[in-house]
């Protein structure tokens, strides 16, 4: 939404006796059927477009109790507000001396954060050394860079170190052999089978989940439509339905993809930062969604719209065996 664009709502004085945080669940309510009784009262002779503009504040409450994000909450002022505050505290009258309470929302996405609150993984420090180690191997293997098997000072660099020793400890990668001043860090052959693992991972994922990334769901008719042009990115949600982890499925599909390369110049910089991993994996917080009942009949139609897909080109393969073995009969004298 546009700086300027808002919701301006006449609340009851009750509302003002609670905390931020619960005007928020009171206003943006859980329950459909308390949502309703919101709707109901909206002027769409002056504006039709409420309910639109309601479901966005819906959809950023929704996430931020999901804890797929941050709400960063300021005043008229600009200054933050804490949401465990009164209501009563951020009170402004306004011309017609009835109060106002102007507050803005921002989301925050922390992917980092909802890994770990969601126990896809034990402890930030514990993703964050994977991922750095990943990121090593990758510019290790694609970009050929040649990090010095002194390694970098863990003062100056920890997550740089610790992604080499970690990979070093796992005979991914080794000295080189040759003579050189100093020696520099080479894949080793179990580094390269584990690559070749990782790929092939990746691979599977693209071939079992690409095409929901443009899934159009109609549940009242019970269709569901892939590659329409107009559908939901769901690859995240079928990754979760499918019980993967979808830290790990996004960051390998983004190494795949060389989402990364951009930062092929100050790589051993970008490693030790949070953010660049938070930017990285906000496909897996910042997301397309439906409701359970749909994303269950999306799967149930993208197991299907594979097995077609398959036994298409099952089909099509025994067409160019017949032509190819028809193209290369002797004729008979």
């Amino acid at each position: 939404m546009a700086p300027e664009d808002c919701l301006r709502l006449e609340l009851p004085p009750e509302f003002l006796e609670d905390t931020l945080s619960g005007l928020l669940d009171r206003v943006f309510p859980t329950d459909e059927a308390q949502r309703q009784i919101i709707v109901a009262q909206f002027d769409l002779r002056a504006n039709p477009d409420l309910p639109d503009i309601y479901g966005v504040f819906l959809a950023v409450c929704e996430e931020w109790r999901d804890l797929r994000c941050g709400l960063r909450v300021t005043s008229t002022d600009g200054g933050g507000v804490d949401l465990d505050a009164p209501v009563s505290r951020f009170i402004l009258p306004d011309p017609e001396d009835s109060p106002l309470l102007y507050l803005r929302l921002e989301q925050q996405y922390r992917a980092l954060e909802y890994a770990v609150r969601h126990d896809f993984w034990d402890s930030r420090e514990e993703l964050l050394a994977w991922l750095r180690s990943l990121t090593a191997l990758y510019f290790l293997d694609k970009h050929e860079v040649r990090p010095d098997a002194a390694g970098p000072s863990p003062d100056a660099a920890p997550g740089l170190s610790s992604a080499l020793e970690s990979l070093q400890s796992q005979g991914m990668i080794a000295p080189q052999d040759a003579a050189e001043e100093p020696p520099s860090f080479v894949i080793t052959p179990e580094g390269r089978r584990i690559i070749g693992g990782l790929l092939a991972e990746t691979e599977s994922y693209i071939d079992l989940y690409d095409h929901y990334q443009d899934t159009a769901v109609d549940l009242d008719r019970e269709l569901v439509e892939f590659g329409t042009g107009r559908g939901l990115d769901l690859r995240v949600e079928a990754f979760l339905a499918e019980g993967l982890d979808p830290v790990r499925t996004v960051f390998l599909l983004r190494l795949y993809d060389g989402t990364v390369d951009s930062r092929l110049r100050d790589w051993t910089e970008v490693i030790e930062s949070d953010d660049f991993y938070d930017a990285i994996l906000e496909p897996v917080v910042n997301r397309d969604g439906v409701d359970p009942s749909a994303m269950e009949l999306a799967v149930e139609s993208g197991y299907a719209w594979l097995e077609e897909r398959q036994e298409q080109a099952r089909r099509e393969e025994q067409q160019r065996e017949i032509l190819r073995r028809a193209g290369g009969e002797t004729p008979s004298e």
